[in-house]
Parts: structure tokens; C-alpha cells; sequence
């Protein structure tokens, strides 16, 4: 009686324990949620803990008991943005059923979601440059993620004859790599319509360059 008494205090303490982990990331996703809303409203550099703590019930000081800074939560806000583009990118690659649909829907997806998110963040176009390396440190993994994916879909299309190409690796290289590079550029680009016309041009340099005509 006395063991199963003891167990069962166990599971109950077992179930705390977790409903209080689940609690704390709750609160930190709150938290990263609310920086960027700020981020996007004064920019990296202007923004504060107690600008990020106005956008949530947390305060200053409970943001600092899961986060050192505000360098970390800008940390966490790009390892958040980076995981959406790679879940954004697979279900427009998975709704396609050929290598060449496939390679449009992950170009056009990608820059799609690049516009959007540059809509977002326009109060951070002054601070990229200086904010560059954190941000390609924050997104390597992800970045290393969407490479692979790139070299599935050309190398189905090589082997079916969709596309000619000697090397796949170096080939999906160029292309993220090309595709990266032009986020700055995006961002910089406040007309719509600039940007739509903008976007389809990547679309088709990228693109028509590997397909036979």
C-alpha cells in the first residue's frame, strides 16, 4: 500500500514537472513572439527589454530569467523565422509532383515568403548589415537543411532528364547561395510592385538557365 502510494506521488510529481516545463516554454515563446512584433515596430538597435515586455504580460525581469539579453531573444527570433521558411518551403515542394514544378514552387516559395517577412521586419532594413553574422550563425542549421532539399529535387531531375547539370551539390550550392544573397536586396525594395517584378526575375534567371528548351 505504502509502495503504491509512493508511486503514485511519483506520477503526480512526474505531471507537475512536465505542465511546468510545458508553462516555461509557453512563456518563452510568448516572449520571442513578442520581440518580434518590436523588432519589427522600432528595429533591432532602438528596441529594448522593456519595449519587448509592452507587447506581452511578461516583465522585464521575467524575460531576463529566459533570456541573458536582448542579443539572446534576437537570437531566437531568427532560429524561429528560419524555421518557418523551411516548413513554409517543404509543403510547396511536397504539393508538386515533377523535379522542375518542384524547383519553381521552392524558388518562388522562398522568395514569397522573403517579401512577406520583409513587409514585417522594414524597421530592421538600417540594422542587417551589423545584425549579418548573427544571423547566418542562427540559421546555419536550418540553412544546411534547405541545401539538401535543393539537391533532392535536382538530382530527381537528373535523373529523369529534366534538368542538365554536371554537378548537383555545387549546383544547389549556387542556387541557395544566390537566392540567399538577395534577401538584403529585398528588403531594401519598398514598392510592391517592385518587388513582385523583382522576384519573378530571380524566378527565371535561376530557373531556365538548368531546363532544356
Amino acid at each position: 500500500m505504502n509502495f503504491l502510494l509512493k508511486n503514485k506521488n511519483c506520477i503526480f510529481a512526474s505531471s507537475n514537472k512536465i505542465k511546468n516545463m510545458d508553462n516555461h516554454e509557453l512563456t518563452k515563446q510568448e516572449i520571442i513572439k513578442a520581440a518580434s512584433l518590436a523588432f519589427s515596430k522600432f528595429g533591432y538597435k532602438k528596441t529594448t527589454l522593456d519595449d519587448i515586455s509592452a507587447f506581452t504580460k511578461v516583465s522585464k525581469t521575467g524575460i531576463y530569467y529566459y533570456f541573458k539579453n536582448k542579443e539572446e531573444v534576437f537570437q531566437e527570433v531568427i532560429k524561429v523565422e528560419a524555421e518557418k521558411l523551411q516548413k513554409n518551403l517543404q509543403e510547396a515542394i511536397n504539393q508538386e509532383a515533377t523535379p522542375i514544378n518542384r524547383l519553381f514552387a521552392y524558388v518562388y516559395a522562398r522568395m514569397q515568403y522573403l517579401e512577406k517577412i520583409s513587409n514585417f521586419y522594414s524597421a530592421l532594413k538600417n540594422d542587417l548589415f551589423e545584425q549579418l553574422n548573427v544571423i547566418n550563425a542562427n540559421r546555419k542549421e536550418f540553412d544546411n537543411i534547405e541545401i539538401e532539399a535543393l539537391r533532392g529535387i535536382l538530382k530527381q531531375g537528373v535523373d529523369r532528364g529534366d534538368f542538365s547539370i554536371e554537378d548537383i551539390d555545387e549546383t544547389s550550392y549556387v542556387i541557395f547561395t544566390t537566392l540567399k544573397s538577395l534577401e538584403i536586396p529585398l528588403f531594401g525594395i519598398d514598392s510592391e510592385l517592385d518587388k513582385k517584378q523583382f522576384i519573378e526575375s530571380i524566378i527565371k534567371l535561376c530557373l531556365y538557365g538548368i531546363i532544356p528548351r
